[in-house]
């Protein structure tokens, strides 16, 4: 299992970045040359190098949740799998939201509550605090940005959708036949996102 990490508070959405980095790989690229393809073109439109690099390094790592096969759908899919990919490949790249879906959003699911709070989020923290030292010490500012982070990639994903300040309600994501059906052969985190089982 990864260990907790706060890095994903500065990850992104990244769905245009991902199909530049999952195009070039793909093409048989090396992750250098990827790179440099990247840096060269200017591809993700960024002002600084340093930009890109950092930007890069969240998105390969997340490029690599995703097989031959994933890609390929990535690649030629809607963009309902294309969201679906993106929140698995975050799913499959840090703990702490990992848990928070299986423990938060379909354990609720699942009891016949189709909805969670923001409150949810600060329990499931607090929880996390007593199971693990590394949560413990985060800094409060790392728990907020945690939290917006945490309820970015699930509202981007279509997962959740905010009914008012506090209650965001829970929708099985939109998937093709073919990507779910792949999903019910291969990969049970991936199926369960349209049918909130697992």
């Amino acid at each position: 299992m990864l260990d907790y990490s706060a890095g994903f508070t500065s990850e992104g959405w990244f769905q245009n970045e991902m199909q530049i980095v999952l195009r070039l790989k793909s093409e048989g690229l090396s992750k250098k040359d990827v790179l440099n393809n990247i840096i060269e073109n200017n591809s993700f439109q960024m002002r600084s190098e340093s930009g890109i690099r950092k930007r890069f390094q969240m998105v390969y790592r997340r490029s690599e949740t995703l097989n031959n096969d994933l890609t390929h759908l990535y690649l030629n899919g809607s963009r309902y799998d294309q969201k679906a990919l993106l929140l698995y490949s975050y799913l499959k790249c840090y703990r702490i939201p990992y848990e928070f879906y299986f423990e938060v959003i379909q354990f609720n699911y699942r009891n016949d509550k189709p909805s969670i709070q923001t409150v949810d989020i600060d329990y499931f923290l607090e929880r996390k605090e007593t199971e693990s030292e590394i949560v413990a010490n985060w800094r409060p500012e790392t728990k907020k940005r945690l939290r917006s982070s945490i309820l970015l990639f699930f509202r981007e994903s279509g997962l959740l959708e905010k009914k008012d300040s506090v209650t965001y309600e829970i929708s099985p994501i939109h998937m093709s036949v073919s990507l779910k059906e792949y999903a019910k052969e291969h990969d049970t985190l991936l199926y369960s996102f349209s049918e909130l089982g697992g």
